[in-house]
């Protein structure tokens, strides 16, 4: 679902609107575009199988609970539904791809296919590797918009040359925010986990280095986050979105002040796990803010 809202909103807050300021038609038409979003929501539902999967050892360890796979259906359910959905996911990308006439864009779904496996087969188990793919995924939730937009302008033989620009730095500042939270709660994610992780031999920041470091670590990725919001809030000044602006000092800013305030008092398990929930509000809110793009006319 989150998937899916991050993708409308990138459809309808920026392209949509920034392509209507250069009087261009849009390359997707929105069956195309409900086609595309469901695709890679299949392909990440596949994703979420193989990841149960191949965790139901450490999940069964660290939160017994909330473990489905043999408890509620059986085990090789998992690996099932992954080569179900992901061949669901893969023939829709690859007939979207032979519609919108791009050969690119046949690569696209493979490539996310390949991410969502190798995590759950290898990565998850190394050092920083798992954090790092997940962050990417996050990051590609928004840049696949991109990349589908961009990739069939041919088809209409236009471009939007005077809002590219703008595009490209909303895009960018977007998925690096993605990435940034994403690794981070990730990291979190690790640090309830650390039991179940080392009977399965992962490796990890709180097993290599232990809790207490990274938690520090932690911190210090979260002040540079900060500073980025900061920074990106003033440059909203400069593009006359004062209503943005506003969201990052009055909404985003104090919520990630709040968020590394509980991190630094952070001690135990549930502490952990409800900052790795509160990270996916902070997300949520930091989707909407796509919003404010759409308030103002004064795009440049």
């Amino acid at each position: 679902m989150i998937i899916a809202l991050i993708m409308f909103f990138f459809k309808f807050f920026l392209f949509d609107v920034a392509l209507a300021f250069d009087g261009v038609e849009s390359p997707l038409s929105n069956w195309q575009f409900i086609w595309m979003v469901a695709t890679y929501v299949v392909l990440t539902a596949g994703g979420y199988a193989i990841n149960d999967y191949y965790d139901i050892g450490m999940d069964e360890i660290n939160k017994p609970d909330k473990t489905v796979l043999r408890n509620k259906i059986p085990l090789s359910a998992g690996q099932n539904w992954f080569f179900i959905l992901t061949a669901v996911g893969l023939i829709s990308g690859c007939g979207l791809a032979w519609v919108l006439n791009t050969t690119t864009l046949y690569f696209v779904p493979v490539f996310v296919a390949a991410l969502y496996w190798f995590y759950s087969t290898k990565y998850k188990r190394e050092l920083l590797a798992g954090n790092i793919t997940v962050a990417i995924l996050a990051a590609l939730n928004i840049l696949i918009v991109y990349i589908y937009f961009i990739l069939t302008f041919h088809r209409i033989q236009d471009f939007p040359v005077s809002m590219f620009s703008f595009i490209n730095k909303v895009v960018f500042i977007y998925a690096m925010f993605a990435f940034l939270v994403t690794f981070i709660r990730e990291v979190i994610k690790d640090i309830p986990d650390v039991e179940g992780d080392k009977e399965f031999d992962c490796d990890n920041l709180p097993i290599r280095y232990g809790i207490k470091n990274t938690k520090t670590i932690l911190l210090i990725l979260s002040a540079l986050f900060l500073l980025i919001l900061g920074y990106f809030g003033y440059y909203s000044i400069g593009l006359k979105k004062m209503y943005l602006m506003y969201y990052i000092f009055i909404i985003l800013i104090p919520f990630w002040i709040y968020f590394m305030r509980g991190l630094y008092k952070a001690n135990e398990k549930k502490d952990f796990t409800d900052l790795a929930t509160l990270l996916k509000l902070y997300m949520l809110a930091g989707i909407f803010s796509l919003q404010m793009f759409d308030i103002t006319n004064a795009w440049r």
